[in-house]
């Protein structure tokens, strides 16, 4: 997170959607280097992955993590300013800030719609949500987001080749991840890992 007043910041209770499954309580420490996200000063972010279960309507994780900002940076300094230049161009050309602002000031549920296309959640049969966190509160500003997968993998088309052998290097250095999180990281990339 970069540097920013903290008054001006808006705290809430982290939401039950942001818990890890195993114990369905806050996540506690990065998933990648196992540091304590409760005792750092820096944020955070978690990504979860949901998929609906047509039979019944449930929605099942397909993946969650918790990221601090010091595993972000290596996995940001991984990345090729090709691709990262591609990222911000895209995320300029589809994403309102303002728009989103106006629905944080409203409080209307962030979780309604996806951000980028405006089709409802309901109309989903998988999605992501993005959040950034500090302690034990989320940080509402750009974050939270919920995002359909085509937005992640339209996203994951603008790396470049040498960008995802590097975030696949990077992913081969964390010690602790679970392997079965690794092995899905390689072909279904997170959007914010």
């Amino acid at each position: 997170m970069e540097k920013q007043d903290f008054d001006s910041i808006n705290f809430q209770d982290i939401p039950a959607d942001f818990y890890c499954d195993s114990n369905d309580s806050v996540f506690e420490e990065c998933t990648f280097c196992r540091k304590k996200l409760f005792t750092s000063s820096g944020s955070y972010m978690i990504e979860k992955s949901f998929k609906i279960n047509p039979n019944n309507g449930k929605k099942n994780t397909v993946f969650e993590y918790a990221i601090c900002m010091s595993c972000n940076l290596k996995k940001m300094n991984a990345m090729i300013s090709e691709s990262v230049s591609n990222i911000k161009l895209y995320m300029q050309e589809n994403f309102s800030q303002e728009d989103w602002e106006l629905k944080i000031n409203s409080g209307s549920n962030l979780f309604k719609k996806c951000a980028v296309t405006g089709k409802n959640v309901k109309e989903l049969s998988e999605y992501n949500i993005i959040g950034q966190f500090l302690s034990n509160k989320m940080v509402v500003g750009h974050f939270p987001i919920l995002l359909s997968p085509s937005i992640g993998e339209e996203i994951q088309e603008l790396l470049s080749q040498e960008t995802k052998d590097e975030f696949d290097d990077f992913m081969n250095t964390i010690n602790d991840v679970p392997p079965e999180l690794k092995e899905l990281f390689k072909t279904k990339r997170p959007v914010i890992v």
